[in-house]
């Protein structure tokens, strides 16, 4: 791979134009200068190609019927030419040192993908709380598992190298909010993973995101796991499988609780301690981690240290 490879720029956009051009100009901003852009529009219905209109031949744009934001980056990635694909969702934005930083660490070979931590934002994009943890290296132990760190990385904080997505597929159509974990768990099985730990996403938390709706969380997860499970690829975690699940319940236990949906909470804590007793113990303790992650300001991943 030559030193300063193109990195193509996938923007995927479903009725954000409020945020878009943000998005756009945050790719603009970039240090890293060998790069192309292209807006995936998923049928947007408010004023979207106006905004886009506004960047004129800075970027590459297309429109497709809605289908969901795994076949809109998978369009953008097939109509791309950089030996790297980041992508960005349309509510979110770069600092400008995101693409410099990562693209030296794809000097190893085997590294598949690269991610940053993640600033979270509010819809005005005041500051609420960042991530800079993660594992490294061989992960697919610490993503089957669900365990902090893990691999927190979200769709707008990833790189990676074209001929491992090509490989993979891409990402999975049929999965929504649950298309980066099962893309990056593929990921795993065949390459390395690697991050930059500084905060260089801004990711934004408003009522209207993908991982507000806990019934297509509950379905997504619920799918990718079984895909995990049904993966002569993963053999390496077939052996965890009563401990992934247990630790899936426990996040859906968590996540419903969070959520103010008691009973439902109460459904996957029995579920976890059924499939693996010692998430009692987790369970019990959650409450106490959950008012201590709120009051340091920092948000929750899937199943807290």
């Amino acid at each position: 791979m030559p030193e300063t490879p193109l990195v193509s720029v996938v923007i995927s956009n479903y009725n954000y134009a409020r945020f878009l051009g943000e998005a756009v100009e945050s790719v603009l901003k970039q240090t890293y200068r060998h790069r192309e852009i292209i807006v995936v529009d998923d049928g947007s219905t408010d004023d979207s190609p106006a905004v886009v209109r506004r960047f004129g031949d800075a970027i590459q744009y297309h429109r497709q019927p809605n289908q969901g934001v795994s076949t809109a980056r998978n369009f953008g990635a097939r109509a791309s030419h950089g030996e790297l694909i980041a992508f960005l969702d349309s509510d979110d934005a770069w600092l400008p040192e995101k693409l410099k930083r990562q693209i030296p660490l794809f000097a190893k070979r085997d590294v598949g993908m690269v991610y940053a931590g993640l600033r979270y934002v509010d819809a005005s994009g005041r500051p609420l709380g960042m991530r800079t943890s993660g594992r490294t290296g061989r992960v697919l132990r610490e993503i089957a598992l669900l365990r902090g760190p893990g691999v927190p990385a979200s769709g707008s904080s990833a790189v990676v190298r074209r001929r491992c997505f090509e490989q993979l597929g891409g990402f999975d159509p049929d999965l929504s909010t649950g298309a980066d974990w099962d893309l990056w768990r593929r990921i795993a099985c065949h390459w390395e993973i690697d991050l930059i730990r500084e905060p260089l996403v801004l990711y934004r938390l408003h009522g209207r995101g993908m991982h507000r709706n806990l019934d297509v969380f509950e379905y997504d997860k619920m799918v990718a796991f079984a895909k995990m499970f049904a993966d002569p690829a993963a053999t390496e975690v077939h052996r965890l499988r009563r401990r992934c699940y247990g630790n899936l319940y426990m996040t859906l236990s968590g996540s419903h609780y969070q959520a103010g949906n008691v009973r439902q909470a109460v459904r996957f804590a029995l579920r976890a301690i059924s499939t693996w007793p010692p998430a009692g113990g987790y369970l019990l303790a959650f409450p106490l981690r959950h008012l201590r992650r709120r009051l340091s300001g920092e948000e929750s991943q899937e199943v807290p240290e």
